[in-house]
Parts: C-alpha cells; sequence; structure tokens
C-alpha cells in the first residue's frame, strides 16, 4: 500500500517522496523525448550528407585502370 499514492494518507511523508519521484519521471520524459529528435535530426543530417557524398563521387571523373577506392569499407 506504501507505493499507491491513492492508498497514501494526505500530508504524509510517503507522499512527498512520491511527488518526487513523479517530478523526476516527468522530468525523464522531457529528456528522453528531447534525445530521440536529436537522434531522429542527426539520422537525417547523415543520411543528407552520406547522400551528397555519393552524388559527388559519382561526378568524379577516373582515368581507365586506376582502383577504386571504398571510403566506407574502414580500412580508410
Amino acid at each position: 500500500a506504501a507505493a499507491d499514492p491513492v492508498s497514501m494518507v494526505p500530508g504524509s511523508l510517503e507522499r512527498g517522496s512520491w511527488c518526487n519521484e513523479h517530478m523526476l519521471h516527468e522530468r525523464l520524459d522531457i529528456i528522453e523525448e528531447k534525445v530521440i529528435k536529436t537522434v531522429e535530426h542527426l539520422e537525417s543530417e547523415v543520411k543528407s550528407l552520406l547522400n551528397i557524398i555519393s552524388e559527388t563521387t559519382l561526378n568524379i571523373p577516373t582515368v581507365p585502370g586506376t582502383p577504386l577506392i571504398d571510403i566506407f569499407d574502414g580500412q580508410y
């Protein structure tokens, strides 16, 4: 019953603890939402940059016989 905020006596010490925990969860929810939005924005930016790189590399003339370098293979 102590964990159930409805059954607590108004003005009890446990009520203050529940209130603080509730406020903490609200703040964590706000932070989580901001993190998710930031990650989505960064994913969009990375996709845009990769598209620009891809389009740019397609337009670079290559000399016949020149080995192609894959910058995404992790060796460079």
